[in-house]
């Protein structure tokens, strides 16, 4: 198991959900709680219908920003034929 510094409800299981972060102890990916947020549930529903505390949710969503924060986009002018 790795832990991931400065959260205390996300970790990374090799072998488990393709080593992609997951709550501690569960299967639950932070993309599982984004995909859920994004088609409509609420934080609070999403901690419900996953059996996760409130918290993890609202880790999840700062796991998430932080790694949008570390891609780079290179946009390209596409040329007109």
């Amino acid at each position: 198991m790795v832990m991931l510094p400065g959260y205390k409800w996300l970790e990374v299981v090799p072998g488990r959900r393709g080593g992609r972060p997951t709550v501690k102890g569960t299967r639950i990916t932070v993309g599982d709680i984004l995909e859920a947020l994004a088609s409509g549930w609420s934080v609070e529903e999403a901690a419900k219908n996953y059996r996760i505390p409130v918290e993890a949710v609202y880790e999840a969503l700062r796991y998430a920003l932080e790694t949008l924060k570390r891609v780079e986009v290179i946009a390209v002018e596409a040329s007109s034929r």
